[in-house]
């Protein structure tokens, strides 16, 4: 490798994998996958790997005389002075080496362009830093970080294709850890024995949705969750775009000490057992690594960045919550919101598979169930966007009868409707939700709600 214009570049490298692709157009498939145009530093090799690919795309064949006749049109490659594209790109077959080593001119390019590219960034960060006023810092560090992050994601890309048996330990290792796990778990409980039989708990990668319309307990069902694991002790962190970090607390406090949240708030008529509580479960969220982010309006890539700090700080984050996916403000901002939250939910996906960590977005349904017999929630519901139900691992759906028919059979009652379930059964769970501690919590087995096929979410 040597300097061009005091940058990481090797002229030498690009002009041998020129040189292969004419000899060997069937390394063509290995090495697009690998770079593009823009790794190369020379523009020549730039505008030649471009008719290359132009030929390789029509399906015409590739040589040198089909290359330099394809050349003759470009009108850039025209234009740089004392360039004899005809004896230019003879020379790059001639001058090749050979193909033994193209995978290793390939990385010296790709290793060379990641160089130039990270200068770039570097003195993009060093303008930012410059130009940031004396109280934006923590502002200029967020921006640097995600420049840092961007440019990462630009350079590692996918390798392609698997080979089966490149598989097998990873899966086997999942099976066996599978069959190793007590009971029926595979991922982190959920803290409700029904809905862990049919989830088999909240697994790495996943894309958990709960929706449901206003009131129904959406948040209050994610926190739920929350409290089981800081119970256990288990990371998480909760992006609330709509209540405040207090808000949150307040209602933590409530459902861990069973503390009613309307005397919580007033502060009025607290008995000595209520501070007891609250004593206890401060201790308790005081130990915990609980998280909770209320700045509004996050982008997919601000909750990706501030996800990835998290997880480098505690490796075993357990749990990402985002309330809710509604309130997200898209990356690439547009008039078309149905767009913006197809951008969003395909974000959330990859946010679970890059982080490796569960997470639960909440969503809003629109106003088709209210006139709906029955008003039972399907997919189609889902606001904004059918992107959701196709990117969503498990989609849950929060109802409360009570909230329509006040009558006694339904007060407290709740059903969670899985109605999507990528690796699993669909069906129902019901749940008692407490009004006074907005807290979702398991029926009694021998509640009669339990052995009552009447109770779903339909008339």
């Amino acid at each position: 490798m040597r300097k061009e214009n005091d940058l990481p570049s090797s002229i030498e490298a690009e002009k041998a994998v020129l040189g292969s692709i004419i000899l060997e157009p069937n390394l063509w498939d290995s090495l697009s996958v690998e770079i593009d145009e823009n790794d190369f530093i020379a523009n020549e090799h730039k505008l030649i790997f471009r008719g290359i690919k132009k030929l390789i795309d029509l399906g015409s064949d590739l040589d040198t005389v089909t290359l330099i006749e394809s050349l003759s049109g470009d009108s850039e490659l025209s234009t740089l002075s004392n360039f004899d594209r005809v004896n230019y790109v003879k020379n790059l077959v001639s001058d090749t080496p050979g193909t033994a080593n193209f995978s290793n001119y390939t990385n010296i390019i790709k290793q060379s362009s990641s160089l130039r590219k990270l200068i770039s960034t570097a003195a993009d960060i060093s303008s930012l830093a410059k130009e940031a006023d004396t109280f934006e810092s923590d502002s200029a560090l967020s921006e640097a970080e995600d420049k840092l992050i961007k440019l990462r994601d630009s350079i590692q890309r996918n390798s392609g294709p698997l080979l089966a048996k490149d598989l097998i330990k990873p899966v086997y290792d999942n099976i066996d850890k599978t069959m190793r796990s007590d009971g029926d778990l595979v991922g982190i409980s959920t803290g409700f024995r029904d809905l862990d039989k049919y989830t088999m708990g909240l697994q790495e990668g996943d894309l958990f949705i709960i929706a449901g319309r206003p009131s129904m307990g959406k948040t209050a069902f994610a926190l739920s969750i929350a409290g089981h694991l800081v119970n256990e002790s288990i990371p998480c962190v909760l992006f609330s775009l709509e209540m405040s970090a207090r808000s949150i607390m307040y209602r933590l406090i409530s459902l861990l000490g069973k503390i009613e949240l309307k005397k919580l708030f007033e502060a009025k008529n607290l008995s000595d057992s209520d501070f007891n509580e609250i004593e206890n479960s401060l201790s308790l969220l005081s130990r915990s690594k609980f998280y909770i982010d209320d700045t509004s309006a996050l982008s997919p890539s601000e909750i990706l960045s501030r996800s990835r700090k998290l997880k480098r700080e505690n490796p075993d984050l357990g749990l990402i919550i985002i309330d809710y996916m509604q309130l997200m403000r898209a990356d690439n901002r547009n008039d078309n919101r149905v767009s913006e939250m197809s951008e969003i939910s395909r974000s959330l996906k990859a946010l679970a598979k890059e982080i490796d960590v569960p997470v639960i977005a909440l969503s809003q349904l629109n106003r088709a169930p209210e006139t709906r017999t029955g008003k039972k929630p399907v997919l189609a519901d889902l606001k904004d966007s059918g992107a959701i139900e196709q990117d969503a691992d498990i989609v849950t759906f929060v109802f409360r009868a009570e909230k329509y028919e006040q009558v006694p059979e339904n007060k407290g009652l709740a059903v969670i409707d899985i109605a999507k379930h990528r690796n699993g059964p669909t069906g129902t769970v019901k749940l008692y939700f407490s009004e006074k501690y907005t807290k979702f919590e398991d029926l009694a087995l021998d509640d009669p709600a339990l052995k009552n096929p009447d109770f779903t979410s339909e008339d």
